[in-house]
Order: C-alpha cells, then structure tokens, then sequence
C-alpha cells in the first residue's frame, strides 16, 4: 500500500534528507511500476529499524546483542569473530574465494586494485552471517517500519528464491528451499568483550528499548502491521492482533452494508466465525491475513436468505468492489482482485485460485464438516482440513480454547460471548431476518 501511494503521487524513489523523507519525482515522465511478489519466507530474525542505516556497524552490534542476550551467555561466542571480525582481516584474494563459493553475490571481473577491498570484506562478512542465520533456521530478517512505511512490516529476504514475481509464470513454492549451513559456523570456544564491543552491546540494548516502545505504540494504534509469523508465540500475538481488527474495525463496517442481520445462521456472528477461522488459516500458510478477513467479511453480504445459494456470491463482487474502494483505497490492484475473486467465487468455485481464497472457502466451511460431515475433497489447506475433520468432542474443545482466546486477550468478555450464544440459538430456532427480502 505504500508503493501505491508513491505511485499515485507520481514519485519514482525516495530519499533521507534531515532525517525525513521526502519523495522523489520521477523526472523523465516514465510512471513508476509496482511489481507484485510473493515473499517465500518461513521464519525471519527480527531486527530493529534504525533509519535504512542498516550497516556493516549495526549489523555488528546485532550479533553482540543475539550472542550475548538471546543466547543467555556472558560470553562470545568464536563464530562471532568468525563471522564478524575475520573477513576484515583477510587478503583480498581469499575474500574473493570464499564469496566465489556461494552464490550471494556477483564478482566483478575488474582488478582488484579497481574494487574496494572494504566494500568485498563488507560482503563476505555479510556472506558469513547469513550462513550463521541459516544455520539457525532462518530464511531472513524482518523490521517494524517507524519511517517510510510506518506501521508495517519490512523484509529482508537472504536468498532471490525467496522473491516470487507474480506478474511471471514463475511457480509459488510451498515448501522452504533448503538453507545453507556454511562453513566453521559451529565453532568451540569463547572469550569475554573487549571495551568497543562492551559500548555497542550497551547502545543496542537502549535502542532496542526504544524501538519497544515504538512499536507498542504503532500496536496500540491500530496500525495494520503486516507479519508472517516465526514461532507460535509470535502466531498468537498475530491472531490476536487481526482479531480485533476484525471485531472492532471491518465488522463494524460490513455491518452498515450487509444484508444480514446480527444474529442467525448466516448473520454476522457466522462471519466472525470464518473471519476467526480465516486468520488462523492464512498464518498456517504464510498469507497476510488482512485479505483473507476482508474477504470473510464480505463473503455473505449479498445473502438474501439462509437456503443453498449459489448466487450469493457473484452479486457479492459489486458490493464487495465498492467497499473496498471506499475503506481501503490504498490497496493494490492485486490485493483486490484477490479478494473480490474470493468472495465471488466461494458458492461456485471448485479449485481455489490462490491462498486467500483457498483460506475464506475451507473457513467458511468448517461449520458444514461438524454439522454434515468431513468430506476433503472440499478443503484446500493442511490446518483447514485438520479443523474440519475434528471429532464431537476435539470440536467443543476447540470453541472452548476460542473463547479463552477472546477473554484473554479482551477481545470479548464472558458476558458477551454467552449472550451472542443465546441471541444465535433463538434467531436460529427462528430463522434469520434479512435487511433485504428476496424477491
């Protein structure tokens, strides 16, 4: 959404000037183009956004900070020097050696009198920690964004595999391409820090105190933050945080232009359920949830009446077109059409075209496999076919779990939960009123 505004403002870069920054035009009238990606990333180190100053110097002082605190050592490590103060030490044909040896970067056939000999050590120790990282298990690194894209989330892919173009026929991969080891990563020994490296363990524990704070902030504030989660914890912070953009943002809204009603078998309480569903769907496979609860949200709005319906969702696609462009007219084109084409197909489609609508569909259907019965053949997703297949009993258990999810995190209060149970079974037993009538 960012690049989008760029674009539409007729700007072709931007640039640090004072501290800010201010946008660039594009000055040969050329318009800038937006290339759509898809990120291949599994699980990215987070780092701390220091201005697009992210050197050789505070690269540096993030290893101290992992090696020293994530590692819960006092210690460094030797891979530390090996990773870090080596390369600078080494003759410039062996820097050129060892980075012949992975594919990270392009030598430049030139002389090595007509190459900075700081820029290629620069890159072999650069080579070298993405070699301890993925050691590790890493894919990447990631960053909350305080600048020029405030709010969002930043990536830092190690590999080119990683970016997919898809406005190519390249193929969108499921499974993470196999990391690299490298060489003399899981080296013996350690030894104590000395006064330089004491001084910048102590200025990356105060910014990233700050950067802490910065990003609670940015949380607290709604800010749609944009992140494929590393580690459980991280899917539960995730979850929790779209969860309340759905039940205090997109739902509210989708209630001004939906014809159902609040309560009954297809009212908005069985929209915030997919909506529920779809979250934990879309982090089960790496898709940015915001579409896919957008798309849950607007998947029954066209609804005239509870019976089968196929209809429902092509006369969704105008509804759907105009709410998106009213409430998020900073979204790409893409994103959209991605969207629109999950709802508009979700009653008619047979194979899903993509992640968000391969998360709205097996969302929406989980509650059909607990009342009817679990038939795969209509599921898409490992986690959704996991869900739809759970027995009686796993069911109650996971409802349960759900709404100590809600209570927990305040989202919802005990008292509300229960009601919206009593309201549903009485709409229910009643039949759900529609705004519009079908006619």
């Amino acid at each position: 959404m960012a690049a989008m505004k760029v674009v539409r403002n007729g700007m072709k870069k931007t640039e640090i000037m004072n501290g800010t920054f201010s946008a660039v035009p594009v000055s040969n009238g050329t318009p800038a183009n937006i290339i759509p990606v898809h990120l291949h990333l599994h699980n990215t180190y987070e780092l701390q956004d220091v201005q697009a100053n992210h050197d050789r110097s505070f690269y540096r002082g993030m290893l101290l900070f992992h090696f020293l605190k994530d590692l819960h050592t006092k210690k460094l490590a030797s891979v530390y020097d090996y990773v870090a103060e080596e390369p600078f030490k080494m003759s410039w044909n062996d820097v050129k050696k060892e980075l012949g040896k992975d594919t990270l970067y392009e030598l430049s056939n030139e002389s090595p009198m007509a190459i900075s000999e700081l820029i290629d050590k620069h890159h072999l120790f650069m080579q070298r920690m993405i070699h301890y990282f993925e050691s590790l298990g890493y894919d990447g690194f990631h960053y909350t964004n305080y600048y020029e894209d405030q709010g969002h989330i930043s990536y830092v892919p190690f590999r080119p595999e990683s970016v997919i173009r898809l406005d190519s026929d390249s193929v969108v991969l499921s499974q993470p391409y196999n990391l690299r080891s490298g060489e003399k990563i899981q080296l013996p020994g350690e030894r104590d820090l000395n006064l330089d490296e004491f001084c910048t363990m102590k200025f990356e524990k105060l910014y990233r105190l700050e950067n802490t704070t910065e990003k609670r902030f940015l949380l607290s504030n709604n800010r749609k933050v944009l992140l494929r989660p590393s580690s459980f914890r991280q899917m539960l912070h995730e979850k929790a945080y779209y969860s309340k953009i759905l039940l205090s943002d997109i739902l509210p809204k989708i209630e001004l232009i939906t014809n159902q009603s609040r309560y009954g078998y297809h009212g908005l309480t069985h929209t915030e359920q997919v909506g529920m569903f779809g979250i934990e769907l879309a982090l089960s496979v790496h898709q940015d949830p915001l579409p896919v609860i957008l798309a849950a949200g607007l998947h029954d709005c066209a609804r005239t009446n509870d019976e089968y319906c196929e209809q429902h969702g092509p006369r969704c696609e105008p509804i759907a077109r105009k709410f998106l462009a009213d409430n998020y007219p900073d979204m790409l084109p893409i994103e959209v059409e991605s969207i629109v084409t999950a709802v508009r197909d979700h009653t008619i489609g047979r194979n899903a075209s993509d992640l968000v609508s391969a998360c709205l569909w097996d969302a929406d259907r989980i509650r059909l496999s607990w009342e009817m019965g679990y038939a795969p053949e209509f599921f898409s997703t490992p986690y959704g076919k996991m869900l739809a297949s759970l027995s009686k009993e796993k069911q109650d258990r996971y409802i349960g779990w759900q709404e100590r999810f809600l209570i927990d995190n305040k989202i919802k209060t005990r008292a509300q939960i229960e009601y919206d149970k009593a309201m549903n079974a009485k709409q229910n037993a009643l039949g759900t009123v529609f705004k519009i009538k079908e006619r």
